[in-house]
């Protein structure tokens, strides 16, 4: 190789300052442990990380993802973890395992994605700890789903200070909450001629002058336009890359240009096996090195690679025949799904048994966990296949493994493909749920709807079973985008048409009935349903069925429930039902007065619904937690998140929020005392829950709180009118709408013996259910009402006891209510010893690892449940024990909330 030769192979770095003096700190520690590179191809991110990794004083991984291995489950995270596999004992087993398993380390069955999701994170802090850890990932829109995946969890985690992940990509919309992004654009024209000048000193001034100007400080293609003009080529406007990389590809002989081929197809090969291949093609490595000389390639350590990504798809294209029987040579020398995946890469056309090859591959990385991937391979063997029906299923089961890998457009996509193909009116109706879940989950509900039930209008007269499904999983989107009356009509013509003797799914319609205010019909149905299973697509009846159980206030029931919810979609790992779930046990806690808990669950909801995009999800958890800013008397940072939810979600056609987000702001006003602002609130969600149908009590619990607000702001005859109306709900047999009834009339009694026989059947029906936070309101209104009855003494009574509820629950505006009442009946204030405000000091991440600990997991345990590290699970419950003043576990278990 000439000293010229030498010089291109690696081209001056020129600018660039402000970007690598970013980069550098914070490897070096900076705020960030995160950060995003983001640039057009050959914007020269691979040459920034290049040098930010020369200056790290930390050991440093670098991986790159890779077009043509990009559809093969966790080939990224293998290289990732073959250079750290010495720190691979430090990981829980169950953790070890996962992870080993899914690179391909061990035999084993697969424990789900998201295990090893946590195995990576405590794998690189583990490393991180030993002796500081730069990861650098390039290329990563060509990382394959299942390792992207991983790296994202990861990166929204992280939180060692001795770990730092660095991302590169084209992708310039892409962002890491909390990351550090570094946009890469062009070189000035000051830059532009000193690049030129360092690369080539020859050149003429005209023409440099003109490839300035001409290709616009893209570093690139002004190092590829120096190498092959020389100083004697006129001056004119560069080529184009691949016009460039095509003519030195075609200068080479006839092996040289085999021999880089194999190199282009082989993706990340060992340099073994592309001997091998070369030798099946009757050449060697020797081979290689014209294509060296002519600036294509590069010396690297473990052997000769591509000069750049951008020439794979170019030295592909190039000569498709000579391609296909790279392929097919490389095919020979691997093993299955690389094997498949070579062996439709030579298919010109259909080839039933490549496609059925690659079946098989799309289930074996379906069974990993690599639902992305599954989901590319059964796309792939659909184009293979000569048999038109088979095609449908296999684009439908892409398109199933699309919506479990978070893939929702495409998923919608490949299931509008499959009918195109099979209009058949069962598997029309199979491939709509698909469609139309992905389509709920992107946040259009009621586009759901109508194209379910208008898929269910078109089979109904051949197939009613079908119909019948159909209809059933329009009653979920439907209630999301707020169509109560639609949610019972649609169960009762599902039930109409289910054929006599054909299991139904009665979670929706128990449902459907508690939204539409039948509590006492919907109960005899969750008795009557039993273990629903365990696949990803049973969750969502089952999530629905635990939903419903809150509803009903059977709360220790749908605790439970969730919990085995929680194990299984972790086991699947199926984000969207993690989030729900989630959401659903945070709306159990805030019922039972476990506001950390709740706060806990809640933020943890949020993060896996707006990792996943799940905008119904994101919003249900964002008001869970404004309605617990509400009661603590946050309303600032209450009417932020009902701002948000309104402004990012409420657009999409969750229509169901405009009821709750008045609500949630109505509570948060008459809360601080701004009786007349609750009244417009609680005024537009009563309209609002009127027009659509909404009968539940408990679903949207305003009713209470617009009394209470019409009488503060001196309305009772209208205060009256809604009593009537909270009455009915009185007669379902639910605790909560009895009890605030009650209380409702005791607040409007005009005599004592009227007030003591409400507050009395407030507090009956009190004692049927675990809600601390709304006995405690009826405890202060009984206090206000007897101080006005002019009964003093047991109206401190009744103050005292609601002061030691709020305390407990901190519920700060509340507390201040009920010692203002104690002053005014003539009783100082109790001294505060809440038990529940020492748990609200833990952030929600302490608060979650102290709650599995506190159930006697130990730290790997605790660390397998939670999906994070072994050392996380350490530093936070440190961080624990100085909050709360422990000393031990067991001050841990027996002091914890609901132990």
């Amino acid at each position: 190789m000439t000293a010229a030769t030498d010089a291109l192979a690696a081209p001056p770095f020129v600018g660039r300052e402000t970007e690598l003096d970013a980069l550098c700190g914070l490897v070096a520690g900076g705020p960030e442990r995160v950060a995003v590179v983001r640039g057009e191809p050959g914007i020269g991110k691979t040459e920034l990380l290049e040098r930010v990794a020369a200056r790290a004083a930390v050991r440093t991984v670098r991986v790159a993802g890779s077009e043509e291995e990009s559809h093969l489950p966790f080939a990224t995270l293998a290289d990732l973890v073959h250079p750290v596999a010495d720190r691979l004992p430090a990981l829980p087993e169950v953790q070890r395992e996962a992870l080993e398993v899914s690179v391909a380390r061990r035999a084993g069955r697969p424990s789900g994605p998201l295990a090893v999701c946590a195995a990576v994170l405590g794998l690189l802090e583990a490393v991180g700890e030993h002796e500081g850890l730069l990861v650098v990932v390039d290329d990563l829109q060509w990382v394959d789903q299942p390792s992207t995946e991983v790296l994202l969890f990861v990166a929204r985690r992280l939180q060692s200070p001795r770990v730092a992940l660095v991302f590169a990509t084209r992708d310039e919309r892409r962002v890491v909450p909390g990351a550090l992004v570094v946009d890469v654009g062009r070189l000035s024209g000051t830059e532009s001629r000193e690049l030129l000048r360092r690369l080539s000193g020859e050149l003429a001034p005209v023409a440099v002058d003109r490839l300035v100007i001409c290709l616009a400080g893209h570093p690139l293609a002004l190092v590829e336009n120096a190498r092959h003009l020389g100083p004697a080529v006129p001056p004119r406007a560069g080529p184009t890359l691949e016009a460039l990389w095509t003519a030195a590809l075609e200068a080479l002989p006839k092996s040289s240009r085999t021999a880089v081929t194999v190199l282009a197809a082989a993706g990340s090969a060992g340099a073994d096996e592309v001997d091998l291949v070369l030798a099946d093609l009757g050449l060697a490595a020797h081979d290689l090195q014209p294509g060296e000389e002519a600036g294509l390639l590069r010396a690297h350590e473990g052997g000769p690679d591509l000069r750049h990504p951008l020439l794979r798809p170019v030295l592909l294209a190039a000569d498709p025949p000579l391609t296909r029987r790279v392929h097919e040579a490389l095919a020979a020398r691997t093993t299955g799904i690389r094997r498949a995946w070579h062996e439709a890469a030579r298919v010109e056309g259909t080839d039933d048994v490549v496609g059925e090859r690659l079946a098989a591959a799309a289930r074996s990385a379906a069974e990993r966990g690599g639902h992305g991937s599954a989901a590319e391979a059964w796309a792939r063997s659909a184009q293979l296949s000569t048999d038109r029906w088979d095609r449908a299923d296999r684009l439908l089961a892409a398109a199933r493994e699309f919506l479990l890998a978070g893939s929702l457009d495409l998923a919608a996509g490949h299931a509008e493909a499959a009918v195109a193909l099979d209009d058949d009116d069962a598997f029309a109706a199979r491939a709509e749920i698909v469609r139309s879940r992905a389509t709920t989950w992107l946040g259009d509900p009621g586009r759901a709807v109508d194209d379910l039930v208008r898929a269910a209008e078109r089979v109904a007269p051949e197939d009613p079973a079908a119909a019948a499904a159909l209809y059933t999983e329009a009653t979920a989107p439907a209630a999301m985008a707020g169509r109560v009356r639609d949610v019972l009509a649609l169960v009762r013509t599902a039930a109409s048409l289910t054929p006599s003797g054909t299991p139904a799914r009665r979670a929706p319609e128990a449902h459907a009935l508690v939204l539409s205010g039948e509590p006492e019909s919907a109960l005899p149905i969750l008795d009557g349903l039993g273990h629903l299973g365990a696949t990803p697509w049973d969750l969502q009846d089952e999530a629905l069925r635990a939903q419903t159980e809150v509803y009903v206030e059977r709360y220790a029931d749908a605790h439970r429930r969730i919990d085995t919810l929680l194990a299984a979609a972790r086991r699947h790992g199926v984000g969207a039902m993690l989030a729900f779930a989630h959401a659903v046990r945070a709306d159990v806690d805030l019922w039972r007065g476990r506001w950390p808990a709740a706060r806990a669950d809640a933020v943890e909801a949020l993060q896996w619904a707006e990792e996943r995009g799940e905008r119904g999800t994101a919003a249900v958890a964002l008001l869970i937690l404004a309605r617990l800013d509400a009661m603590v008397g946050d309303v600032d940072r209450c009417r932020e998140r009902t701002r948000r939810v309104l402004g990012e979600i409420g657009s999409h056609g969750v229509d169901c929020l405009l009821t709750y987000v008045p609500a949630v702001e109505g509570l948060a006003a008459l809360a601080v005392g701004e009786a007349e602002d609750a009244v417009g609130h609680l005024e537009r969600a009563h309209r609002r829950a009127t027009a659509d149908g909404l009968g539940a009590s408990n679903v949207v619990p305003y009713g209470p709180d617009l009394v209470e607000a019409l009488v503060r702001s001196g309305a009772p005859d209208r205060a009256r009118e809604v009593l009537a109306w909270w009455e009915d709900k009185a007669g379902t047999g639910l605790a909560f709408p009895a009890a605030t009834a009650a209380r409702c009339r005791g607040i409007l009694a005009t005599c004592d013996d009227d007030a003591a026989d409400a507050f009395a059947c407030a507090h009956a029906a009190h004692a049927r259910s675990d809600q601390p936070f709304e006995r405690a309101r009826t405890l202060l209104a009984e206090a206000e009402s007897l101080r006005r009855l002019r009964r003093p003494a047991a109206a401190r009574a009744a103050a005292r006891d609601a002061h030691a509820l709020f305390v407990g629950l901190g519920a700060r505006p509340w507390t201040a209510r009920a010692e203002a009442e104690l002053a005014a009946a003539g009783a100082p204030p109790p001294r505060r010893t809440g038990h529940e405000t020492v748990w609200s000091a833990l952030t929600p991440q302490e608060f979650q690892v102290a709650r599995v600990v506190a159930e006697g997991r130990t730290n790997d345990e605790a660390a397998a449940a939670l999906f994070v590290s072994r050392k996380t699970v350490e530093n936070h419950l440190t961080r624990v024990y100085r909050k709360l003043g422990m000393r031990s576990r067991s001050d841990l278990v027996r002091l914890f909330p609901g132990a």
